[in-house]
Parts: C-alpha cells; sequence; structure tokens
C-alpha cells in the first residue's frame, strides 16, 4: 500500500463527495410525477437512486402510474428534458453553502500542497455544479462524461483522469469516494 506522503494526486466523484445534488433530482422527479398524474412513493423514491439513466426513471415513474403507454417515445424524451431543465434551474441555485463539510479546507490544502486534482463523475454538469459551487480553479482536469461508454464507466472514468493527472505512477489507493494517486 503507497504511504500519503507518496501520493501525488486526487480524483474526486461530485455527488456525495464534494457535494449533493441528489436532492435536486428527487425535487425535478417529484414535480414530473405530479404533473404526469403517478403516485409519488418512498419506494419510487429510493428507486430512482443510485446511477439510475433519465429514461429508465422516466419509466418508473410513468409505469407508477400506468402512464408508460399514454406517451411516444418523442413526447417521454420531451418529458425528461423538462426533468432536467427542472434540476439544472435547482442546480443553479446552489451556493458555496452547498460543499460538504470539510471539503474546501481539504481543497484548499490539496492545492497549497500543490498536488494534482481531478473530477470523475457521471454527472454531465459537472463543470456547472462546480462552477456555482465556486471550486472549478480547484480541478484543472475534469474528465468529460460524454466521451466515455457506460460500461465499466468509473474504471473508464479513473483512468481518464489518471492519464491527464499523471504519467507512470504506481500510488494508487482506491476509496469509493475519492482515488489517491
Amino acid at each position: 500500500m503507497a504511504k500519503f506522503n507518496d501520493i501525488k494526486g486526487f480524483i474526486f466523484d461530485l455527488d456525495g463527495v464534494i457535494t449533493d445534488t441528489a436532492r435536486f433530482h428527487t425535487q425535478a422527479w417529484h414535480q414530473l410525477a405530479d404533473k404526469v398524474g403517478a403516485p409519488w412513493s418512498q419506494e419510487l423514491e429510493d428507486n430512482l437512486k443510485g446511477g439510475v439513466s433519465r429514461m429508465d426513471s422516466l419509466e418508473m415513474i410513468l409505469n407508477a402510474g400506468g402512464l408508460s403507454n399514454n406517451y411516444s417515445d418523442e413526447e417521454k424524451e420531451q418529458l425528461a428534458t423538462e426533468k432536467n431543465t427542472n434540476y439544472l434551474a435547482l442546480v443553479d441555485q446552489m451556493t458555496p453553502n452547498d460543499i460538504l463539510p470539510g471539503i474546501k479546507d481539504f481543497l484548499d490544502s490539496l492545492k497549497a500542497n500543490h498536488y494534482a486534482i481531478a473530477l470523475a463523475s457521471a454527472s454531465k454538469n459537472g463543470p456547472r455544479v462546480l462552477g456555482k459551487l465556486e471550486l472549478t480553479d480547484y480541478f484543472p482536469t475534469i474528465v468529460d462524461p460524454a466521451t466515455l461508454l457506460k460500461e465499466s464507466q468509473i474504471q473508464k472514468f479513473t483512468l481518464k483522469a489518471l492519464k491527464h493527472l499523471i504519467s507512470n505512477q504506481n500510488n494508487v489507493l482506491v476509496s469509493k469516494m475519492l482515488l489517491l494517486v
């Protein structure tokens, strides 16, 4: 195992590590469920968490109300776009107060000690969220999830971030929350 002094950089996930935007997804999906007349429940909310795609989430909501066959694929795309618009409106209300406790001080310390820092998040809105949190300057490397395929996402995000951060480093400590390089 690498010694802490051997660590050269850190790769962060966004949600649950730097901030928590899950509540905004929940609010936006709940708004959409209310609009289409689908019943909202704790079970539905729980099933929407954890890496479920936007279209699969929409199908869960429509199925909860027996409404899936009431909408064409085009209408479903429009509903999913509307949900994302509502979500982004909530994200745009974020401030540095939405940074999880201890993260800003940790990033300040990493930057002051010249560690390499990257963001490897499945969120397509990572740069936008970092901007609202006023953390963009801490992350010279942000892996664009649009450049990666769905399968093995975390490995691909991690490898791409590592490639940008540091070449030929063996000292990597993997954690669910962040990677230490």
